[in-house]
């Protein structure tokens, strides 16, 4: 049963809701990988161009920023993520991906179409509002995150956004559910690269040399230990060396060896403070044991922490549109990346998902969607763009 805020907005939006389905239909039978978003981007700027709102492009990704100025107020950006995935759909939709081996399997088409949905009802009742939206539909976010791009090219600027808000299908739960929670929501992640060097020499004299895989056995086990015993059990964090290189045959003492991993935290301070002991605990190790090592750091995602304020508002939209009864609160932040952290750093906002029927997970190749997200998915952004603007309490 839909709560009487949201069969009101179901009344208001029933003009354009096939509009919104037949554009989904259509991103996603033409899906285009990470860089490659250049028919997307068409599409995207067609729709938001025939709607009469003002368009920007960006140098070095395929980014789309709707601007619509109505009057004087706040400001209030909406986030939709563009590019696919390189997976071969398997689903048999009649609107299945024509594009071999490219899919929309993380619900991308999904989040464009509801961001054009929310355009255009805003477009056309402005009447019902004052200030200034941002569509800012950011191209991949599955790779580099465009949203970097977009940021450093002004598009939080003129006006400056007050609140950014992003949402995603989450295939877990019915459609229309609100899964969410205050503070942190993903992590932060950076790459390490790690090299030991020691001395090599002929396997049958080991002492006349320095063996760099004993040197990295010894590295690896001691880097495990600083999660447990520098690090609050209550405070996540994960330290992952996922490849290790080193040696050339079986009778020769390997002389380097190198190895590559992951280190993903939520706090700031953690992330500094164990960068710091994973310097000093490569260096420290390696000489102790009659060699060398060194550590670079490739700094990646930072963390994304929903505003409290902003969160309390949105949450208020999510159970007066959807009903308490669809309103999931997330036990924990994951430790996975979101590009939305670039939009979040230069101002507050709110990262939430939406319930999008129960299906595979994503990224796989049988992804579904409940296109009955569409409806409370459209009217989230919409109602919480009026909410955040000030104009409907």
């Amino acid at each position: 049963m839909m709560t009487e805020d949201l069969q009101r907005w179901a009344a208001s939006l029933s003009t354009i809701l096939h509009h919104v389905r037949a554009v989904r239909r259509e991103l996603h039978a033409h899906p285009e990988v990470s860089g490659q978003e250049r028919e997307t981007k068409a599409r995207i700027l067609r729709e938001l161009t025939a709607l009469g709102i003002e368009t920007v492009e960006f140098e070095g990704c395929n980014g789309v920023m709707g601007i619509l100025r109505n009057g004087a107020g706040r400001c209030v950006a909406i986030r939709a993520d563009m590019d696919a995935l390189p997976v071969q759909e398997e689903t048999g939709l009649p609107f299945a991906s024509e594009q071999p081996g490219v899919m929309h399997a993380c619900g991308h088409d999904v989040h464009m179409a509801m961001a054009l949905g929310s355009a255009r009802w805003l477009s056309e009742h402005r009447d019902a509002w004052h200030g200034t939206v941002k569509w800012l539909f950011e191209p991949m976010e599955e790779t580099l995150g465009g949203s970097q791009f977009m940021v450093a090219q002004g598009c939080m600027k003129n006006p400056d956004v007050d609140w950014v808000i992003g949402q995603h299908v989450n295939p877990r739960y019915p459609a229309g559910t609100f899964y969410c929670k205050p503070g942190f929501v993903s992590g932060a992640s950076d790459e390490l690269f790690l090299t030991v060097r020691g001395q090599s020499c002929h396997g049958a004299y080991p002492e006349s040399g320095t063996d760099a895989i004993v040197i990295a056995a010894q590295v690896i086990s001691a880097l495990q230990i600083l999660i447990s015993r520098n690090i609050s059990p209550f405070e996540p964090a994960a330290l992952t060396i996922g490849e290790i290189h080193g040696g050339r045959t079986n009778n020769v003492v390997c002389g380097e060896v190198k190895m590559h991993g992951t280190l993903r935290t939520l706090s700031p301070e953690i992330r500094e403070k164990l960068k710091a002991r994973i310097r000093q605990t490569v260096a420290s190790v390696a000489e102790g044991m009659g060699g060398t090592g060194e550590t670079e750091f490739r700094p990646g995602y930072g963390a994304v922490r929903n505003d409290d304020a902003a969160y309390a508002m949105v949450e208020d939209c999510a159970r007066a549109l959807l009903g308490s009864d669809r309103m999931v609160k997330r036990a924990a932040a994951s430790l996975g990346v979101e590009s939305m952290c670039y939009f979040m750093a230069e101002t507050p906002g709110v990262y939430y998902d939406i319930g999008s029927g129960l299906s595979t997970a994503l990224h796989t190749p049988t992804l579904m969607i409940d296109e009955e997200v569409l409806l409370p998915g459209t009217a989230m952004q919409c109602a919480c763009a009026l909410r955040l603007l000030g104009c409907a309490e």
